[in-house]
């Protein structure tokens, strides 16, 4: 019974793939919170798509937090408090964006409450991974103003052009020496501020609750969960992960349509 939080990414790890959260993957997180293990979603969500979930794993005490934008934003649920708040200007994403724009492809700017899609740059598909919990709207870039702050922007496209992107930002580091780049599907590659990570972001958690490593468990299925299972001393790759992740995990679980989550826990914590 060690381990005292339980760090779960959200879209294809605990949420099944019509973005549900099955009964008995609530049911034992429900079970493990009353006993006082610290039930934490780690997400690339904002605050609006990630609530409905809180709400329903009753994540409410004054030491629940939720971290947002991949760990951009840790926020304490019951209070509102945010122990950490990393942020993009507009006026300093140019250059990257000119990069994308002359690629042909789409960007989404995603802040707490909206997500703007940048009209010259063309639809995506984000729109439709979003949900209706977030306002979304097509702007021409010239109508944002310059001061706009966000946590991520982000480009869904298909994985060959993703591919070809990350290629070529891998051989561009002046244009992104202030930006962190990673896939948090196949389909779409999310940006955030230098040095955001999940990862990062539960190292800020576990010394807010005098916690360490030794504490910590972690689920994940893409690349940007890496960060949590290099951090965490138990980390479980679900079996629809990408291989990446499973060859970093200690644990390998049944896949999100399985309920992997409560299957392992259940298992690991006899109950």
């Amino acid at each position: 019974m060690t381990p005292k939080l339980i760090a779960l990414d959200m879209d294809n790890t605990l949420l099944k793939s019509d973005h549900t959260l099955s009964h008995k993957n609530a049911t034992i997180l429900k079970k493990l919170h009353a006993d006082n293990h610290h039930i934490v979603l780690t997400t690339g969500r904002p605050f609006p798509n990630v609530q409905p979930f809180l709400t329903q794993l009753d994540l409410s005490k004054n030491d629940d937090y939720v971290i947002l934008f991949n760990g951009g934003v840790v926020k304490n649920i019951s209070t509102n408090e945010t122990l950490l708040n990393k942020r993009f200007m507009l006026s300093d994403m140019s250059e990257i964006f000119n990069l994308i724009h002359n690629l042909k492809l789409p960007i989404d700017i995603v802040c707490p409450e909206i997500v703007y899609s940048i009209a010259e740059f063309g639809q995506s598909n984000y729109v439709n991974l979003i949900g209706k919990l977030l306002h979304y709207q097509q702007v021409s870039i010239t109508d944002l103003p310059t001061t706009l702050t966000f946590n991520k922007f982000v480009v869904c496209e298909t994985e060959d052009k993703l591919n070809y992107l990350e290629n070529i930002l891998n051989h561009t580091l002046v244009l992104t020496k202030n930006i962190s780049f990673t896939r948090s599907r196949r389909t779409l590659l999310e940006f955030v501020p230098t040095n955001v990570s999940k990862g990062a972001a539960l190292k800020v958690l576990l010394k807010k609750l005098s916690l360490t490593s030794k504490d910590l468990i972690v689920f994940g299925d893409e690349a940007n969960d890496l960060s949590m299972f290099k951090l965490a001393t138990v980390s479980v790759a679900m079996a629809n992960a990408i291989p990446l992740i499973k060859a970093a995990a200690t644990d390998i679980t049944s896949s999100n349509e399985e309920d992997g989550v409560a299957t392992f826990l259940s298992s690991y914590f006899n109950i």
